[in-house]
């Protein structure tokens, strides 16, 4: 287990200066995502069932292949037969498209007047993807190349790590884009197949953030006939349960800095818990940075890329991260401090005013659900639970009413027994 270098008694006497600091104004903080500026651009996000669970263990990476090979499909456009990535841009929109655990993500954004023309070119490309021999042997060259950038990438390799160690099934387990050898070893008859079994019409769900402009949905229905009839076949996986114990995982990387990230079990955006968990990571990145003790001014970039705490969903998992880089001093300090945090509030000794944790933890929603990207994937999770209304401001108003009580019994079930990722770097902290 990684040494506890940070005492209960300088982790309460931080967490206590937190909650007495004076409230900063909430006007400001507690704006409702609903009132922040949006910028004129619609956001549609189609998703299908044909994630990380849907590939056989002797086929790993073919999820990734083929959503690389669609990305790349030639398209004609405006004369030109551009790939689809580029065909998009050049009609001045963005396509992204990301393999998820259980389904595959097709990002595209626009302004409102072009998403019609925007969404008939990505209809073209899911019609007839690009299979040929030419095309799959480029695409295994960017998932080698890619499965190399992460080798060199401290973050990637812990969030890897802990993937692998919280995925239900074995498939999920495997590595995202595969390993080398079986991304070289993936036929032209294996991507078509794959495509053909799991983008289905049956498995289509749709989200749009922004302005719907006439046309929209016919260009939308040429999506729906572009893909085979039906759904792909479901896929179960087993109960969920809580972890019973603490799980540390190493790696080695000389050439980087440390890298440690701590992942509890979370509740899911729906839950009723999860208003006072937001509050909660919101306190214990406050002890990241206190401990930290960086002076004021640094980019915030660069900040949050060396500690902090996420939301992310790893092995089918809804998870809290809180990692802390060498690059900001000792991460297993940072750590070590943000897992007493855990424990005490868990126990009840956190005492206080949490009005302006409240606030903060507002005003980080707010900010981050502002994103269309965000409320994509907000709106998409409250879809599939069943839920009906705004997520935004059910969420911004039940954060409004957590109580110090809720607090303690949000982390004495979740923030317990994290799984901790270590990659051990240069600068010799982790141990």
């Amino acid at each position: 287990m990684m040494k506890r270098l940070v005492s209960f008694a300088f982790v309460l006497a931080l967490a206590m200066s937190l909650l007495a600091a004076p409230l900063r104004a909430r006007a400001e903080s507690g704006t409702p995502a609903e009132a922040l500026p949006v910028r004129p651009v619609t956001f549609l996000q189609i998703d299908l069932r044909a994630g990380l669970d849907r590939q056989p263990e002797s086929e790993n990476g073919i999820a990734a292949l083929d959503a690389r090979l669609l990305a790349r499909t030639p398209v004609e456009v405006s004369g030109l037969s551009l790939p689809l990535e580029d065909a998009i841009r050049s009609e001045g929109g963005a396509l992204s498209i990301h393999v998820h655990d259980d389904r595959v993500a097709i990002q595209l954004a626009g302004l409102p007047d072009a998403m019609p023309t925007l969404v008939t070119v990505l209809a073209t490309a899911m019609n007839a993807p690009d299979f040929s021999l030419a095309a799959v042997t480029a695409a295994r060259k960017a998932l080698l190349d890619r499965i190399a950038e992460r080798q060199q990438n401290n973050w990637e390799l812990a969030i890897e790590m802990l993937r692998r160690s919280l995925a239900r099934t074995g498939n999920l387990a495997m590595p995202r884009d595969g390993t080398p050898f079986s991304v070289q070893h993936l036929s032209i008859a294996q991507a078509r197949a794959f495509y053909l079994w799991n983008y289905r019409r049956g498995d289509i769900a749709r989200t749009i953030v922004g302005e719907r402009v006439p046309g929209l949905d016919a260009a939308l229905a040429r999506i729906s006939a572009a893909l085979p009839g039906g759904k792909s076949p479901s896929v179960s996986s087993p109960p969920l349960a809580l972890d019973a114990a603490t799980l540390v995982l190493r790696t080695t990387r000389p050439t980087l800095s440390t890298m440690i990230v701590a992942s509890f079990l979370a509740p899911k955006p729906t839950s009723a818990d999860f208003p006072a968990m937001l509050v909660e990571a919101t306190l214990m990145k406050g002890i990241l940075a206190e401990t930290a003790g960086l002076p004021k001014g640094l980019d915030a970039f660069y900040l949050s890329r060396s500690y902090g705490a996420r939301y992310r969903s790893l092995g089918g998992r809804p998870q809290l991260l809180l990692y802390a880089s060498g690059a900001v001093g000792r991460p297993d300090q940072l750590i070590g401090g943000a897992l007493a945090l855990s424990q005490m509030i868990g126990s009840g000794k956190l005492h206080g005013n949490i009005d302006r944790l409240k606030s903060q933890a507002i005003g980080g929603f707010a900010r981050q659900e502002s994103d269309p990207r965000a409320r994509l994937r907000l709106l998409r999770l409250y879809r599939e639970a069943g839920g009906s209304g705004d997520p935004i401001t059910k969420t911004i108003a039940a954060i409004a009413r957590v109580t110090p009580a809720d607090l303690a019994r949000v982390a004495k079930r979740y923030l317990v027994h994290p799984t901790i990722a270590v990659v051990q770097g240069s600068d010799g902290s982790g141990s």
